[in-house]
């Protein structure tokens, strides 16, 4: 007897365009393409769905079910639409259609070839997917996922299991302590693998976590998320027996546990199997109250870090998928408050990717308003991608009341989702039973005073009730949404390497010789050193740079005298000098910032003196005030405007320093103690030039060097031997630094102790050259004085031969009119002072300059050959044998071991991820060529019998009805159609 739904059907009225000659193709029932009409296969195939057949032609003469009638008027080649008429209100649900899927029902050449074309290419797809996810590539690019997240005890472990086509655990316990990502595809032969995967590190708090540790930086305490270079996938088991239940789940718990416990190696927690041999009974039941001690004494109640499964088998879907604790308002113990904002916080963060499919458990023996799940998915604003799984169906209240909420969430007017909703209900100690007992539920065929009986009401909706269907709909829309980003995953992995080759080129390989790398770029170096430093076009450089402006600093010290005519110089009538002041005293009472405050009317009748002037000191205050130079230090600290030069004295400071230092009783006679403080001061002020030239000379030479040695250890610069060498070669310029600092200021020190030259015609040269520049500037302020003009003197080098003898001429008619100078012993006494400076001052240069040339560069040159080598161990090998030596100055340091180690393990990750993808694309090219070759055989069948056949497709509706519609006049397919 047919049950009501199938004489619905019979009451259906079907019009069919016959075709004369056409014979219809028989597919087999695997392939959901059966169209063998005999009342028992058609009342069979009526029970499991309530869709028309694919294909809409019949031969000439052929019947349709019990009273369908069949117009068989026509006989044209028309092409007739089937029309599909019901009684009950069509509720369309759109599932998503990937490539294959559309163009499979192009395809008439033989039995179920097009949906197994389109299955292989959905687990290709799904495969691809699993194996990029399991390479932890989320860092680089975010890829589709799907999420089951649902409040305690909403069935999300039975659903989990159905999913995967395994029994998991479902008691309390460590499955609600961490994520658990399962992977499930099609494969010959079944297997189980099992994988830890630690994306955090285990941080122990010092005290008991509260809910105050739980921060929007802290979300998972005391868990802190690693570096991805540092995330491993660690391989824990595999299983390969099916049908041992018991065995899954204690893989798997054991699994948890090690997560839970990460101080102790994983490997400890790796259970033997019953039918491994190598262990008793005895010892494996022992191992593993060992392990149950460590699930109940655990080091972490919860954890981030994921297990991982890779089910494969035959008649699995194509599928990978996250499981995440069920979510909780309050926590069992008040100590374990915390878990609350933990797991909310997990929950949010998968939620939150973009590309993840969100399955919404939610009971049906429970209130859907009372959901925290969909709260957070609400909060999250992920609805559109959410597809809700009503589970429990077996435990729905009976009222009729109790029906409408559910109605209304199935016709989207109440909790809605993007991806509308499936209805599950598992019961049975395995799958199997859980399987046979769900197909009877819906079927209505069940024994209903033992299991219940599945309303009616809900008739309508029976294509979305099964976890068949449900695993159909996820393995095609998470297939379809990976096809849509895999571009540009391709190029996120891409760009990614192209940007850790980059970085690895700062880390090179350690090169296959390593000693005789080392020992090249040590030869490199002293050879290049020794040709740079004993260049002539480095010492042209260093004497413009350096030798030069020092030679310019030191002549350009010279002793300052004043040669105006004192005569000018008064003092005021409230000073109490009436005698000149002593050497080194200035003539004035006042203080300089009394000066400095004093009106031009105030400053008439003190001393003039040069713009440059600032005190008078003699060489005893001076000698106070630098000190004695000690060994290895000048006198003063180096500065860009050397020392200070000592005031210029005039003539009348001059006669008094004169007078002191007579002899009583021989007038006319110069004391020799009277030029050496006048040169003395003025030497002395060499100190931070010479050390201003010596630094300057070192960081000079000191740069070509470290410049060669980059060259000349291009290759090893991120080795030991590397930075050892760059710290050694500084230490050898400072020790070069030390040896020229103190010969020179041994030089100093000789040029600034006393006067003292055998070199008389030098001396005689200066003395005669300074005087004539004093005398004659010295005649031209007393003209001025006479004349009370300011003539403006000219140097003498300005002058040209004629115009010195114009000028010597009319200098010696004006002698005649103003007479003998009455300063010419002060005259002279500066003349000798600045001859044996400029002198001395020669002499000093020259001595400093060749200190360097013909002796720090040359003996740079001369032992730059050993000293590396001597100082890297590599000649005494005190410091442990030839081999041990090497390996040590090939070291990197561990950060730099480090940063590589990370990229490289990145990079071969990435490496994978993109041989996946190109692979994928490869099949999808070979897929598309198939299909095109095929279509390209189909309608040259198609013209052979002088057919034109449109491309049919039917979309089911919310009975199971459906219309079928040619392929050119559908629409795109939006997110959420489900083409069969």
């Amino acid at each position: 007897m047919m049950t009501q739904t199938n004489m619905r059907r019979a009451n259906q009225h079907v019009r069919i365009k016959r075709e004369p000659g056409y014979q219809l193709p028989r597919v087999d029932e695997d392939d959901n393409m059966t169209v063998d009409f005999a009342p028992s296969e058609v009342e069979r195939r009526m029970q499991r769905s309530d869709a028309p057949s694919v294909d809409t032609r019949l031969a000439p003469g052929a019947s349709v079910i019990g009273d369908m009638e069949v117009n068989g008027e026509d006989q044209d080649d028309e092409c007739m639409l089937m029309e599909v008429k019901t009684k009950a209100e069509v509720v369309e649900q759109d599932l998503p259609t990937p490539r294959s899927f559309v163009n499979m029902d192009r395809s008439f050449v033989g039995p179920g070839q097009a949906l197994k074309d389109f299955g292989q290419e959905l687990k290709d797809i799904n495969d691809a997917l699993g194996e990029l996810q399991a390479r932890g590539i989320q860092h680089v690019v975010s890829l589709p996922e799907l999420v089951l997240v649902g409040d305690q005890s909403s069935g999300k472990s039975s659903l989990m299991s159905a999913i995967a086509g395994l029994s998991l655990p479902r008691s309390s316990g460590t499955c609600t302590r961490c994520p658990i990502h399962i992977r499930i595809s099609r494969a010959d032969e079944w297997s189980c693998r099992v994988f830890l995967k630690e994306d955090y590190a285990f941080v122990p708090r010092n005290h008991p976590i509260t809910l105050q540790d739980v921060t929007n930086s802290d979300r998972f305490p005391p868990w802190v998320k690693l570096d991805p270079s540092r995330q491993t996938r660690k391989e824990f088991k595999t299983v390969r027996d099916r049908f041992d239940a018991e065995e899954i789940e204690t893989l798997l718990r054991c699994a948890q546990v090690a997560i839970l416990n990460p101080g102790t190696p994983y490997r400890f927690f790796v259970p033997r199997l019953k039918n491994e041999s190598g262990q008793s009974d005895a010892a494996r039941r022992e191992h593993l109250d060992r392990i149950k001690e460590k699930e109940a004494h655990g080091e972490a109640q919860f954890s981030p870090n994921t297990v991982a499964l890779e089910v494969k088998g035959p008649d699995l879907a194509d599928l990978n998928f996250y499981d995440l604790p069920g979510v909780f308002i309050t926590a069992k113990r008040p100590e374990d408050r915390f878990l609350e904002r933990v797991v909310r916080n997990l929950t949010c963060e998968y939620i939150s990717r973009q590309n993840a499919i969100i399955l919404w458990a939610v009971p049906m023996n429970q209130d859907a308003e009372n959901s925290f799940a969909f709260k957070l998915i609400q909060e999250m604003n992920a609805e559109d991608r959410c597809v809700g799984v009503m589970t429990k169906a077996d435990l729905l209240p009976r009222e009729i009341n109790g029906f409408s909420s559910w109605l209304s969430m199935l016709n989207e007017q109440a909790h809605r989702t993007g991806l509308g909703y499936f209805i599950t209900s598992r019961q049975g100690s395995d799958l199997d039973e859980q399987n046979k007992f769900e197909e009877a539920f819906f079927n209505r065929t069940a024994d209903s005073a033992t299991m219940g009986q599945w309303p009616e009401i809900f008739e309508k909706y029976r294509d979305r009730c099964g976890i068949e269907k449900l695993k159909e709909f996820l393995s095609i829309t998470l297939g379809r949404e990976f096809s849509k980003v895999l571009p540009e995953v391709k190029q996120k992995v891409h760009n990614r390497l192209l940007r850790i080759e980059e970085q690895l080129e700062k880390y090179p390989n350690p090169p296959p010789n390593p000693e005789m790398e080392i020992m090249r770029s040590l030869a490199e170096f002293a050879t290049n050193v020794k040709t740079r430093v004993l260049q002539q076009e480095f010492m042209s450089q260093w004497d413009c740079l350096f030798a030069e402006p020092f030679k310019r600093r030191i002549l350009g010290s010279k002793p300052k005298f004043n040669v105006k005519e004192p005569d000018v110089i008064t003092i005021d009538d409230n000073s109490p000098m009436a005698t000149p002041a002593p050497l080194g005293q200035t003539p004035r009472k006042r203080s300089l910032a009394q000066d400095m405050n004093m009106t031009p009317s105030k400053r008439r009748g003190q001393i003039k003196a040069e713009d440059s002037d600032r005190m008078i000191m003699s060489p005893s205050t001076s000698a106070a005030l630098w000190g004695t130079p000690g060994p290895g230090q000048f006198p003063f600290s180096p500065g860009p405007g050397g020392g200070l030069a000592p005031r210029s004295k005039n003539l009348m400071e001059l006669r008094t320093i004169i007078r002191r230092s007579a002899i009583p009783g021989q007038p006319g006679l110069v004391s020799a103690s009277v030029y050496e403080p006048l040169y003395t001061e003025v030497a002395r002020t060499w100190g931070p030039h010479l050390e201003n030239f010596v630094n300057q000379t070192i960081q000079f030479l000191q740069n070509e060097v470290m410049k060669i040695l980059d060259n000349a250890f291009s290759n090893l610069k991120n080795r030991m031997v590397y930075r050892e060498s760059v710290e050694h070669m500084k230490s050898f310029m400072e020790k070069h630094k030390e040896e020229v600092r103190n010969q020179l200021n041994l030089i100093y020190n000789l040029e600034t102790q006393r006067i003292f030259t055998k070199d008389e015609d030098a001396l005689q040269r200066n003395k005669a050259s300074e005087k004539r520049i004093l005398e004659r500037h010295r005649h031209f302020l007393r003209m001025a004085a006479r004349t009370g003009e300011s003539p403006a003197i000219r140097k003498m080098e300005e002058l040209t031969e004629e115009e010195l003898a114009q000028e010597q001429a009319k200098m010696a008619k004006e002698l005649k009119l103003i007479g003998p100078d009455p300063y010419d012993q002060e005259i002279t006494v500066a003349a000798y002072v600045r001859g044996y400076y400029l002198t001395a001052a020669s002499r000093f240069i020259d001595i400093v300059a060749i200190h360097i040339m013909s002796g720090l560069l040359p003996r740079v040159a001369s032992v730059i050959d050993t000293y590396l080598h001597e100082k890297l161990g590599l000649y005494s090998r005190t410091s442990g044998t030839g081999l041990e030596i090497f390996n040590r100055l090939m070291s990197e340091g561990p950060e730099t071991e480090r940063k590589r180690r990370e990229l490289k393990v990145e990079k071969e990750r990435l490496d994978q991820a993109m041989e996946i993808i190109v692979n994928l694309e490869n099949k999808e090219q070979m897929a598309t060529a198939t299909a095109a070759n095929s279509q390209a055989t189909m309608m040259g069948m198609s013209q052979a019998h002088g057919q034109n056949r449109p491309d049919l497709t039917i979309r089911t509706n919310g009975n199971g009805g459906g219309v079928a519609t040619p392929v050119s006049e559908r629409a795109s397919t939006p997110i959420g159609t489900y083409e069969a």
